[in-house]
């Protein structure tokens, strides 16, 4: 079947929202489809909640609460900051995740199709989400840009505020002391504004880059795969639910899989936004710390792309968000993602509600797909 077509067929319902009914029916989309290709499929049940927004207006709302105590109890205060800046870095990193035991759990599912291979000694494991995010303010076309800055300004301010709690605990006062705390516990507000903002009014979008292009370069790889299998791989191809909840349908993979997947011989190959811009193959990933890609897959990315046909694939750091190979990079395992970008290094139509069919370079997906395939060959020699 054309990438095209599963684009659309995945584009049927108006959105794939993580948790609703709509993504369930996705997935149970796309387990057909992976039967239908030759793949022994299923669906992994998990639980999460339903938005990233829910995450981290507690770590801001925490934060702000916590600059607002501590001015006058300086030692809850930084308890309570520090507590929050805990969080706020295992969120962003995917390390740990505390609040998934005290947020309303919705289920969710992963799908997984497996092209055994008796006797192979490795595993490629190919992902890309198939949930969609909500609109909302942070995302409009005119305020993306700042997207990155306005997070690390955020982190800059917790850390502020933390630093200024823990000079007030120890006695510390004056002008410049209470300037800081102003200033830092203001610009909290901002992005707890936005963010009540997106669950308010924010709309699930259709999300056809974001990812039905990857669903579908992913189906297409498996396709291929079916009928040319490696020698060396046994190849699994996944596609979470949840990924625009914080990477939870990965994270729920890694933990589910943690005895029949190996740090030295598992290779993930995430597929992410490929409907548009440029084709890309991230070099390195995170938004606070960054977790370089497997060395042995970017070398093999850097061959292809001295090829005529490739020519114009490049590698890129991506920090403007995590993306599901963040996950498995960042507890040690061999990832690299591919994804389309802008000349602003921006995703194209991103969690906007232009977010399309209509919108999509239908001829990227392919190329990704040929990029894809080609890797594996590099790796299976």
């Amino acid at each position: 079947m054309p990438i095209r077509d599963r684009i659309e067929g995945l584009c049927r319902w108006d959105h794939r929202g993580s948790t609703t009914a709509n993504e369930k029916q996705a997935a149970e989309y796309i387990e057909g489809e992976m039967r239908d290709i030759g793949l022994e499929a299923r669906l992994e049940h998990f639980v999460s909640y339903t938005s990233f927004s829910w995450v981290f207006l507690i770590v801001y709302g925490g934060s702000f609460a916590a600059g607002l105590i501590g001015w006058r109890y300086p030692f809850w205060g930084v308890i309570l900051s520090a507590l929050m800046l805990a969080v706020f870095y295992g969120e962003c990193t995917s390390r740990w995740k505390p609040l998934m035991s005290i947020l309303p759990g919705h289920p969710s599912r992963n799908v997984l199709g497996i092209l055994k291979s008796e006797g192979a000694k490795k595993k490629l494991i190919f992902s890309a989400h198939y949930d969609s995010s909500k609109s909302g303010l942070s995302f409009h076309p005119a305020l993306v840009g700042s997207f990155r800055s306005s997070f690390i300004i955020s982190a800059v301010m917790q850390i502020v505020l933390l630093e200024t709690l823990i000079v007030r605990f120890f006695g510390g006062g004056g002008l410049l002391l209470s300037l800081l705390w102003i200033v830092s516990i203001a610009y909290l507000l901002l992005p707890i504004i936005l963010l009540i903002h997106r669950e308010l009014f924010g709309q699930y979008v259709n999300g056809a880059s974001d990812n039905a292009s990857g669903v579908a370069t992913m189906l297409e790889v498996a396709e291929k795969l079916v009928a040319n299998p490696p020698k060396n791989f046994e190849v699994w191809f996944l596609a979470t639910g949840c990924e625009e909840v914080n990477l939870i349908g990965m994270a729920a993979f890694v933990r589910a899989h943690q005895y029949e997947i190996n740090r030295d011989t598992t290779y993930f190959l995430n597929l992410d936004s490929l409907g548009g811009g440029s084709l890309r193959y991230v070099i390195a990933e995170g938004m606070l710390k960054v977790y370089p890609s497997s060395p042995e897959m970017i070398c093999a990315a850097d061959r292809l792309a001295k090829e005529d046909e490739f020519k114009d694939v490049s590698p890129h750091t991506y920090r403007l968000a995590g993306l599901d190979a963040l996950v498995p990079a960042s507890r040690g395992f061999k990832a690299m993602s591919l994804m389309g970008l802008d000349e602003a290094d921006g995703i194209p139509n991103w969690h906007w509600p232009t977010d399309t069919p209509e919108n999509v370079d239908f001829s990227l997906s392919e190329k990704a797909a040929e990029f894809a395939l080609r890797i594996v060959s590099v790796l299976d020699e």
